[in-house]
């Protein structure tokens, strides 16, 4: 079952399903944070090709996890990355450094249809979306104007018993994307979809809104026992509930697929902006 939540008008044309829609072969350049060898990356892709899409892989060399929209403007540096066989490429670098790489490079004049980051190990959901590299790479693509599908897989303990259900999942909404594009258009402008496939699914999708609570945060204990001054990081697992009204966080515990659509912009909206002009009313440099 699908349940729509707060979702923008363009959104619910791009996702509502014609009578006989036929789907369209996308060139995608799928990435992750987990490297370019990451195994549900490449059952992606597998999948991906055998629903009749061009897939080009384009990842981290290696674990690159955590680091967000982080990307290397140093100029006058160089990058190594290499085909390391047919259609997969490896760069040293992160999530986002692949998705630049891969679309000014690889795919050189010719930009990709979508650009899909995951299955990450691992769901990114309310404020963990900041600091993940799945979504970082997500970002990146839309910010130039490609539109973009970040993909993640929730833990159960330390394993992924939905793994192959998040992979199948994944080929669905692509598949779902290209037979319901409006005049070429995957998803509206500047827009990423942050999609988390559950543990344990209930069978149904639901559009969620961004939480505001990270699920797991870090402790620092006292680590004298490495150096006087040292602390060591521990995680600290958060027990409150999300105080946004279907949360992302929440629905995906229930048991639900989450899609939450996603920009590359931080603005605030109209509301807090006009408050604060009012309060800075006046002042000068």
């Amino acid at each position: 079952m699908f349940r729509r939540i707060l979702l923008v008008p363009a959104l619910l044309a791009v996702l509502a399903t014609p009578a006989q829609a036929q789907t369209s072969s996308l060139r995608i350049l799928l990435t992750n944070d987990d490297g370019y060898q990451a195994p549900f990356t490449l059952q992606l892709r597998q999948a991906l090709v055998a629903a009749g899409h061009e897939v080009t892989i384009v990842a981290p060399a290696g674990d690159s996890s955590g680091v967000g929209t982080s990307i290397n403007i140093r100029f006058g540096t160089t990058v190594e990355a290499a085909e390391m066989s047919p259609g997969v490429w490896a760069i040293a670098g992160s999530p986002a450094d692949a998705v630049s790489f891969g679309i000014r490079t690889v795919f050189a004049g010719d930009p990709p249809d979508l650009v899909v980051s995951g299955p990450n190990q691992g769901e990114n959901v309310a404020a963990a979306v900041n600091h993940s590299g799945t979504v970082g790479a997500a970002i990146t693509a839309v910010e130039v104007g490609i539109p973009s599908v970040a993909l993640s897989t929730a833990r159960a303990g330390s394993a992924f018993p939905s793994a192959a259900g998040s992979v199948a999942f994944g080929v669905k909404l692509v598949n779902r994307l290209a037979a319901t594009a409006r005049n070429g258009r995957l998803l509206p402008a500047h827009t990423a979809l942050n999609v988390n496939y559950p543990a344990v699914p209930t069978g149904e999708v639901k559009m969620a809104r961004l939480g505001r609570m990270l699920p797991i945060t870090v402790d620092y204990l006292p680590a004298t026992d490495a150096c006087p001054r040292c602390y060591r990081l521990a995680p600290l697992t958060a027990t409150a509930p999300d105080p946004v009204p279907d949360a992302d966080r929440t629905l995906l515990s229930s048991g639900a697929v989450t899609v939450t659509p996603l920009t590359s912009s931080w603005e605030a909206g109209p509301v807090v902006t006009s408050r604060l002009s009012d309060r800075l009313d006046g002042l000068t440099p």
